[in-house]
């Protein structure tokens, strides 16, 4: 027992429980202010998965691969609606990663979560460089969904064409794939931070990344991913210039 008047030390702790669900710290959480409020954050996570049952058609049978998996606010929603689904999320943070492992993977053993360990300015800038042969951990053909949320968004653009690929590669025949972009009609084919497009400051390298609508469809056209749905400005936050992007191969 603490001796009286001093203060009882507890270790921290990397998570909070929120409503049934491990959710990360708020105060490691990425993505903004907003993403500290829990009920902001687990209803976030639950609307992804959401999306990913009624829009992506997911099922407790198919494979799903994660890019930019983050701090899972995917998987933590998909394990309130599909517990036993098969599931891959792939980072370039090892921070994030190993916070998934240990609060995701750990008491739900078919969600998996590898670190990629590839250059990106803003999130591993240590990393390795990109190369032409470069492949994601999946086999060819092999997923039935490609989940991308804020990744291009903040992606070196010279490495677009190369996820494009990857994407295609691993996705089945039918095979469908969502991505959230910054894509725009009438403005450069790329632009990084572009002054005046967003409420908030672009601070940073690759802050924002946008794209010229039909450059940017005709990268993943050319991969052989048609797109079959485009919802514009989309984003949960009104001051969120996303749009939603469906793709099927």
């Amino acid at each position: 027992m603490a001796a009286k008047g001093k203060r009882l030390l507890l270790p921290s702790r990397d998570y909070v429980v929120y409503r049934g669900s491990v959710l990360p710290h708020p105060d490691l959480r990425l993505n903004g202010a907003e993403q500290q409020d829990n009920e902001f954050f687990l209803a976030s996570s639950i609307k992804e998965a959401t999306r990913v049952v009624t829009k992506l058609g997911c099922a407790q049978r198919d494979f799903l691969v994660d890019i930019g998996c983050g701090q899972g606010r995917l998987p933590i929603g998909l394990v309130r609606e599909l517990n036993s689904v098969r599931y891959l999320g792939l980072d370039v943070s090892e921070e994030c990663i190993t916070w998934c492992k240990t609060h995701i993977e750990r008491q739900h053993p078919s969600y998996k979560f590898q670190h990629v360990d590839v250059v990106n300015a803003r999130y591993n800038p240590s990393g390795n460089v990109l190369t032409r042969d470069f492949r994601l951990p999946v086999s060819d053909g092999a997923a039935d969904i490609v989940y991308i949320w804020g990744v291009v968004t903040n992606m070196e653009p010279d490495h677009l064409a190369v996820y494009a690929n990857e994407v295609s590669r691993m996705l089945r025949h039918g095979g469908k794939a969502f991505l959230t972009a910054y894509v725009e009609d009438n403005v450069p084919e790329i632009s990084i931070n572009p002054e005046n497009y967003t409420a908030f400051a672009c601070k940073g390298p690759l802050h924002v990344v946008r794209y010229e609508r039909q450059y940017f469809l005709d990268v993943f056209q050319r991969a052989g991913l048609r797109l079959s749905d485009l919802a514009y400005h989309a984003g949960e936050i009104g001051e969120n210039c996303q749009s939603d992007l469906y793709f099927v191969k």
